[in-house]
């Protein structure tokens, strides 16, 4: 899966790459409990922003999915 972030900063990235290499919700938030002061609270904005944009797409992935079922039922 492909997200995408728009308006980030060079620090913002970074950050985000950290957190997206996390293998589990768990290592997550022990990476963003392990991040300084000055880092978290954009830690927790990106993650949540992070997380929008993957529903994003499994909601279009879903919408796109019954369009085209809906395609083949009509047949």
């Amino acid at each position: 899966m492909t997200i995408q972030l728009e308006g980030l900063t060079q620090k913002d990235i970074e950050i985000c790459n950290l957190l997206w290499n996390c293998d589990s919700v768990e290592a997550v938030d022990a990476m963003v409990a392990a991040m300084p002061a000055a880092y978290k609270r954009r830690a927790v904005v990106l993650r949540e922003l992070m997380t929008a944009a993957a529903l994003d797409n499994v909601d279009t992935v879903n919408e796109e999915l019954a369009q085209y079922l809906q395609h083949i039922a009509s047949r």
